[in-house]
């Protein structure tokens, strides 16, 4: 866990030399992913952990071991894989000062099928497992039944080997997954996006990215929407899509905009829960009024870059003020729920 709060979101570490003097070291180049050096390396052995250890293939970016692959054969079931993994993390991974402990993704495969999946799965796993015993029937997020399948961006599934390795692997995929698209929890859960929802995150950046380019915020063509089934996972597909948005230099603010005063209070605990802090809620429409304009309690300039806000309160401020400067900074909207809202005037 330690690891992976420095790779997620401590990636900026201070070296300090012989001489007395500091110099600031960065594990990951997360702004200019291309500036990252991926190498990859197979038979790794390991010989210092309770038994030898020959691991199949290891990606390292930057030389730190990110990305783990373990193959089987084809015929043999993939779940040998991922139990393999585990007895990996339990016998030799926390050897030869602990490196593979770094490892954020794991990929299992038997050449027909393959899946990948974040090191917290398996570390839960195995403290189930350890744990007292659980019933058969339950599946929990830690188990192998939550492991993902990859897909292409209209979420056809990649599951030979070949065709996952030609995409998951290409250079500026596997970067963005573990620059981008996996976010470390406020209970300390490593959580890598599914296919689909990094296809949905990179469609809405792109609108936004395409309508500031050819000028047509505010417009129809400005916008869009994302089809999200229950359960799987469009709050976090919300959150990630602000985050990113929230960052472009261009955009000074990103509005979720929630249809019931309960899911203002729900969707603020679960942003809380992805990155605590990240979000601003508000009780009011006075309050929203100040967060649009950037100023706290006592008055004083405070940004605000995401607020999390119900339908009503932001129709009552827009109905109050016709001419405030907020129209004029560009702000993205996203509408949670909107083929249930009745205002249709405010889409």
């Amino acid at each position: 866990v330690e690891k992976t709060l420095k790779i997620q979101d401590d990636h900026i570490q201070i070296l300090k030399k012989d001489d007395g003097t500091t110099k600031n070291i960065y594990l990951l180049d997360k702004k200019n992913i291309h500036n990252n050096r991926l190498q990859v390396i197979n038979q790794y052995e390991e010989p210092g952990g309770k038994h030898e250890a020959r691991y199949d293939v290891t990606v390292l970016v930057n030389g730190l071991p990110l990305v783990h692959v373990e193959l089987k054969r084809r015929g043999v079931a993939i779940r040998e894989a991922f139990n393999q993994i585990s007895r990996y993390q339990r016998d030799s991974f926390w050897a030869s000062s602990g490196l593979y402990e770094y490892v954020q993704i794991f990929v299992i495969s038997n050449g027909t099928h393959t899946k990948y999946y974040s090191n917290t799965t398996r570390y839960a796993h195995i403290k189930e497992q350890l744990g007292r015993e659980r019933k058969k029937s339950k599946k929990t997020s830690n188990s192998f039944e939550f492991t993902s399948y990859w897909a292409d961006a209209n979420n056809k599934t990649i599951p030979d080997l070949m065709g996952f390795t030609g995409t998951f692997f290409a250079r500026h995929t596997i970067l963005n997954i573990l620059t981008k698209y996996c976010v470390f929890t406020s209970e300390e859960l490593l959580l890598a996006m599914r296919p689909y929802q990094i296809a949905a995150t990179e469609r809405l950046l792109s609108r936004i990215m395409i309508s500031t380019n050819y000028k047509k915020m505010g417009t129809l063509d400005a916008g869009g929407y994302i089809w999200h089934t229950t359960g799987s996972g469009k709050t976090l597909t919300s959150f990630k899509t602000a985050q990113l948005a929230s960052l472009l230099p261009y955009i000074d603010k990103v509005l979720f905009v929630v249809d019931r005063k309960d899911l203002d209070y729900q969707t603020m605990k679960e942003y809380d829960r992805f990155e605590k802090g990240a979000a601003n809620g508000n009780t009011s429409t006075r309050v929203l009024q100040r967060q649009l304009e950037d100023r706290n309690e006592k008055g004083s300039p405070h940004e605000y870059k995401i607020i999390v806000t119900t339908i009503q309160k932001l129709d009552i401020f827009i109905r109050k003020n016709k001419q405030h400067d907020v129209y004029k900074k560009h702000v993205v909207l996203i509408f949670d729920e909107c083929h249930r809202s009745q205002f249709g005037d405010m889409h």
